[in-house]
């Protein structure tokens, strides 16, 4: 078997050079780096996965999963599975993972505001190693740790990006792309000539509604510009919000007879869709969506009732914060990158 030892001595460098090289811990020179790696290669070093993993379960991390917990809200529910799944495989290796879920509806603007109280009392002396923060809580989850005492631990941001210290990558998909990837859809649905209803439930300032608008926007400008978008609407995530929903999008589609598309950002109750199928009975309105994770969705596209979805790998933002977190804490392996983008694919009935 070839150690490390080996590959020192065919290198003419230290063993802790070649630990350094082949663990990615502290600094070498691109050429011996590169030199280093070619001689193992050609060597066929293979790491020793259970001396790495002996010295995981050492340590004993802790990891913080925080996530959107709503009935309202499916996407994020798979999220949160697969992440749980993925805390049951680091168990071996001595990580425990402590899911943390939001409510909106209980926690009343703990999106901007530190200082509830709720979130203080779900985060006091909460001290972990490191921790996996949907984007627009992270400065929240900071500030909020900070201010009951413990210190600031390594973060990954998932599914929306955000700017906060000791943050080591993001992990989500490209909002701008799955505007334009949209708008191109549109333009095939209709020849280049879409009349486009563009709908959220959601206030409108959130990252995700507003590149794909920018991004639906600027693919008009620059490719398509026959296509118009004839109205924009955006209803608040509340209760109030979603019982008033479907009405307002049948009011916007009675208001605007020439809308053949409608392209709905974050729907959230997705019988808006059944709806829009029995009210535009008399005229053809194709329905473009953001997202597929719940049985009813999948089988409102292969009937036709959702004419394409866009989709953006819940799974992949559930493993991948945990797998970076896991990686840099206990194995001491960076970043490859500061943005895992997850993959946009589009599926129709034929391909559910």
């Amino acid at each position: 078997m070839v150690t490390i030892k080996d590959i020192a001595q065919r290198a003419g460098v230290s063993r802790g050079t070649v630990d350094r090289v082949l663990h990615d811990r502290g600094k070498v020179s691109p050429q011996k780096a590169e030199k280093i790696r070619r001689i193992a290669d050609e060597m066929g070093y293979q790491p020793n996965i259970a001396g790495r993993g002996l010295a995981a379960r050492k340590k004993h991390l802790k990891l913080g999963f925080v996530y959107i917990k709503s009935e309202h809200t499916p996407f994020h529910s798979v999220i949160y599975e697969s992440a749980k799944q993925y805390a049951q495989e680091l168990e071996q290796y001595g990580v425990s993972v402590t899911f943390f879920g939001l409510e909106p509806d209980k926690y009343s603007g703990f999106f901007k505001d530190c200082g509830n109280p709720m979130l203080y009392n779900m985060f006091h002396s909460q001290k972990m190693d490191g921790w996996a923060v949907v984007g627009t809580l992270g400065n929240v989850i900071k500030q909020t740790v900070e201010e009951s005492g413990s210190e600031t631990a390594p973060i990954v941001v998932y599914n929306m990006d955000e700017d906060v210290e000791n943050k080591l990558a993001f992990v989500g998909c490209d909002y701008v792309q799955s505007g334009r990837l949209a708008c191109g859809i549109a333009a095939l649905l209709t020849k280049n000539r879409a009349h486009v209803g563009i709908v959220s439930m959601d206030d409108g300032s959130i990252q995700s509604s507003m590149a794909r608008v920018a991004g639906f926007e600027t693919e008009v400008k620059e490719r398509y510009p026959q296509i118009q978008i004839v109205a924009k609407h955006f209803v608040e995530n509340s209760k109030k919000g979603r019982e008033e929903f479907s009405m307002k999008v049948y009011q916007m589609l009675e208001e605007h007879k020439d809308i053949d598309v409608l392209y709905l950002l974050n729907p959230g109750d997705y019988s808006v869709c059944q709806m829009v199928r029995r009210a535009g009975a008399t005229r053809d309105v194709r329905i473009i969506t953001n997202d597929l994770v719940t049985d009813w969705q999948r089988e409102m596209v292969k009937n036709g009732t959702i004419d394409v979805a866009i989709c953006q790998e819940p799974e992949k933002q559930g493993v991948k914060p945990l797998e970076i977190l896991f990686n840099y804490l206990a194995l001491g392996i960076e970043p490859e990158t500061l943005w895992y983008k997850t993959e946009l694919s589009v599926r129709i009935g034929q391909n559910v």
